[in-house]
């Protein structure tokens, strides 16, 4: 079983997040950073962490997209994370 940093186990979106703070995001490593980064509300970050909504194939896009500019995470590697 995988914890997040959210404390909730198995919580695969909340591992995907996590995974985009620590290596993508500046400043302060939170909710709201991430939402600025993916330019996203952040209702929608906390109602995904909380499982009342699932990571889009349009999110997964946009992840991608997002992270080009760095080093680009895969749609195989977002899967994988969301399956974690």
């Amino acid at each position: 079983n995988c914890m997040s940093k959210t404390g909730n186990i198995n919580d695969a979106s909340g591992l995907l997040f996590d995974y985009l703070l620590e290596h993508y995001a500046t400043g302060k490593k939170n909710d709201a950073a991430l939402s600025r980064f993916l330019e996203i509300a952040p209702p929608m970050i906390s109602k995904i962490r909380h499982g009342r909504l699932l990571v889009s194939h349009e999110l997964m896009v946009k992840i991608h997209d997002k992270t080009k500019d760095h080093k680009r995470l895969s749609l195989d590697h977002i899967r994988e994370l969301i399956a974690a």
